[in-house]
């Protein structure tokens, strides 16, 4: 028995001992098939370098572009309309036919100038049968207190006379007052921007009638969505773009809404127009630039060259050979992508600076593979 259990024993150090040497035989012939492509792969480089068309057809043409940190601004476009603090439709304050229209559109006024008149002719009667009676009524009253002074009279006489006089001036100031509503006129200098009555028509009492604008203080208004609520701020730059002119200036916001239309889910804003561009009118179109987003040292990449798979974001760098000089090697990198404006997209993890990005043919490339440079990009 223990012979037999001594045999087993030598059976399995011997099974044991030929598997390690099989497994030490492994190794080594891993260790030399790694030399060898490695020798493989230097004399390619070699022979690459010195005739670059043994690699013809197989080795890809890329454009490169190094990465640097810069300034990175963010945009929302939207769309704006000129208006003016100081646009105001005057109404007529009384009903009546228009009787004579003293401006022209386009024409400027200034403050307190007649723009219109109502038919008064009724006022006018009235206003001077009141003078007539109140100078009827001065006449007696002056006599009637010259004889009070003198104790001549009664004094019920001299109030009678009294609160005469004083009820006619008080009428004649409310007619002249009626009278003067039948005026339009201008409470702003400025100028006048529509006509919406006629000679001959009849006005009804608080309707719209003539329009006056003052073109010196303008402003753009326009609505953004609550998504931009906490991005945009009073003082932040904006470009204007005016189609009509085909011109472009910058500004800044001068007020923001804290307040979000409950229907629409929007908010409105203000922009400042430039006080030296006269060409700028009211009701004008304008496209707005709002600079919402702005990262003084962002690592930026074309946005075409970022690309999307299961893993995320990823692009391609590229990194020189060190054998030869024209033979790169390029990895795939997974990123985490910012905020795209225009044709850049920020990259906010994954890169570095100083590192090379494939930015053309990068379409079929694979990760570890060998490629020449075309151009490099700016």
């Amino acid at each position: 028995m223990i012979k037999i259990i001594t045999l087993i024993s030598a059976m399995i150090l011997l099974v044991a001992c030929g598997q390690e040497d099989k497994q030490a035989q492994l190794k080594e012939l891993e260790s030399q098939r790694d030399a060898l492509t490695a020798r493989i792969d230097t004399l390619r480089m070699q022979i690459a370098r010195e005739s670059g068309d043994i690699f013809s057809g197989k080795i890809a043409y890329i454009k490169i572009q190094q990465l640097q940190r810069g300034e990175f601004r963010h945009y929302i476009k939207v769309q704006g309309t000129v208006e003016s603090d100081n646009n105001i439709l005057i109404p007529a304050q009384t009903s009546g036919i228009v009787k004579k229209i003293t401006v022209m559109e386009g024409e400027k006024v200034r403050t307190g100038q007649v723009l219109a008149e109502l038919d008064g002719a009724i006022y006018e009667r009235n206003i001077s049968e009141i003078k007539t009676n109140l100078e009827l009524a001065q006449t007696i009253f002056e006599r009637q207190e010259r004889l009070w002074k003198k104790n001549i009279g009664s004094e019920v006489q001299y109030l009678q006379t009294k609160a005469n006089k004083e009820s006619l001036e008080k009428r004649l100031a409310t007619v002249e007052e009626q009278y003067r509503l039948t005026k339009i006129i201008s409470p702003i200098n400025g100028n006048v921007d529509q006509i919406m009555i006629k000679e001959g028509e009849a006005a009804a009492a608080g309707f719209g009638t003539i329009r006056v604008v003052e073109a010196s203080n303008l402003k753009i208004s326009t609505l953004l969505s609550e998504n931009y609520i906490d991005q945009v701020r009073v003082g932040d730059t904006v470009e204007v773009n005016i189609p009509t002119i085909n011109k472009s200036v910058k500004t800044t916001v001068r007020a923001v809404s804290q307040v979000i239309d409950s229907k629409n889910r929007y908010f409105p804003i203000e922009i400042n127009v430039p006080l030296n561009m006269p060409e700028i009118k009211p009701n004008m179109l304008v496209v707005l630039s709002i600079n919402n987003y702005t990262n003084k040292n962002a690592l930026t990449v074309p946005i075409n060259a970022a690309q999307k798979s299961g893993e995320g974001i990823f692009l391609f760098t590229a990194k020189k050979n060190d054998v030869t000089r024209d033979i790169w090697q390029v990895s795939k990198r997974v990123v985490e992508p910012g905020i795209a404006s225009g044709k850049r997209i920020e990259i906010k993890k994954g890169l570095d600076a100083g590192e090379f990005v494939v930015v053309f043919g990068f379409q079929d490339l694979a990760d570890g593979q060998h490629v020449k440079i075309s151009s490099a990009s700016e």
